[in-house]
């Protein structure tokens, strides 16, 4: 199949696209690279600051758009799929709808409905906009950040894009509890996200001399995803254990040079605020390291494991508790040395790129054929 995909978020269309030209098809991907992060792509497109920048990201979509003709598949990252405004974001999708012989979903990051889901109902016990029915500090200190997700035109377009895809592939349970929500849920498919084990070798965690912790810091996002809150507990409990612990911080590297980092580390804390291990936790277990990130039980249950190899974090929780279980971890290196091992066992049963790839082909292939054979 001819295949374009719109977007990338920390390398997942990428780590896609490559799986999809292995297995014979011709893939065009077109994001910003990830900023920082560097991530492969066929086509940049970024959006620079600025009202010049602006204008000159808009006259390359359109001048590519043209081009983005005869695929079989339209993959979006995202309803945001672009920086840009939903009513202009509307004008493109229908444009690539009416072009393209099929446009796809992937559920990934905010959109409206999983904005509405977390702050207007009771479906989450948390997410970075409320704990139980309290704000977050991220929406304290910055009121406005949700209220963009809901207003009328938001509403609108995503519904719009929501009703007229061919298809949704959800990469993570707590976008899939929501979209199921609010679109036809025969069109939708969970799939986990995709993890290129292949280069990502597992290699036995050697404990000989102090656990090394690693947080990764996202300029800008320090108090979305909780890192700021983590990186002071953790900062904490090295003054309380100065010679079983060490804590680097590392701030908007490459990629490649992220990866490095982890390969030194014991255990990296990933976010507070997910229920589910995402793309850097993912890569954390997949090299034998422990990852502290998002673990409930929401998670378990989707995959059908029982096996729990994740140090799970959650708000629910005072910064003492989760201080004093980390540092029971810190203290038993059998069990550590366990949870690396069913850390990578977990990643290679529901995260390897090459079956992520094939559901991927199989819900394409299923509803193509579906909307086809009644002749819409």
């Amino acid at each position: 199949m001819k295949i374009l995909m719109l977007g990338d978020y920390s390398n997942l269309h990428a780590c896609l696209a490559n799986q999809l030209r292995k297995n014979g098809h011709e893939v065009t991907l077109v994001s910003d690279k990830g900023g920082y992060m560097k991530t492969e792509a066929d086509i940049e497109l970024r959006r620079r600051p600025g009202i010049i920048g602006s204008f000159r990201y808009l006259f390359r979509i359109m001048s590519l758009l043209p081009s983005w003709t005869g695929y079989d598949v339209v993959q979006l990252i995202n309803p945001g799929f672009f920086a840009l405004k939903p009513g202009k974001l509307k004008i493109i999708f229908d444009i690539l709808r009416k072009n393209n012989r099929s446009v796809f979903l992937t559920l990934c990051g905010n959109d409206h409905f999983f904005v509405k889901d977390c702050v207007d109902t009771d479906l989450f016990r948390f997410s970075e906009f409320r704990i139980g029915t309290e704000k977050t500090p991220l929406i304290l200190c910055d009121p406005e950040r949700e209220k963009g997700w809901l207003i009328p035109g938001h509403a609108e377009y995503t519904k719009h894009l929501y009703t007229n895809i061919d298809g949704a592939m959800s990469v993570l349970p707590e976008y899939d509890m929501s979209a199921r929500i609010h679109m036809n849920p025969e069109k939708l498919i969970f799939t986990n996200l995709p993890v290129s084990l292949e280069n990502l070798k597992f290699t036995p965690i050697s404990i000989d001399g102090p656990i090394r912790i690693l947080i990764g810091m996202r300029g800008g996002m320090e108090i979305q995803k909780g890192t700021a809150r983590l990186l002071e507990l953790c900062k904490d409990l090295e003054k309380d254990m100065p010679d079983k612990l060490e804590v680097k911080v590392v701030k908007n590297l490459s990629l490649s040079d992220y990866l490095d980092e982890l390969r030194n580390s014991h255990i990296v804390i990933d976010q507070l605020y997910s229920y589910s291990p995402a793309t850097n936790a993912l890569q954390t277990m997949a090299l034998g390291r422990i990852t502290a990130s998002g673990g409930q039980p929401e998670y378990y249950e989707y995959i059908g494991e029982s096996d729990q190899p994740i140090f799970c974090l959650s708000p629910l929780e005072d910064e003492e508790t989760i201080k004093n279980r980390l540092k029971e971890l810190i203290l038993d290196t059998d069990r550590m040395k366990s949870m690396t091992v069913k850390g990578r066992q977990l990643v290679e049963k529901h995260n390897d790129v090459r079956n992520i790839a094939s559901l991927f082909e199989d819900h394409w292939e299923k509803q193509i054929k579906t909307k086809e054979s009644y002749g819409k």
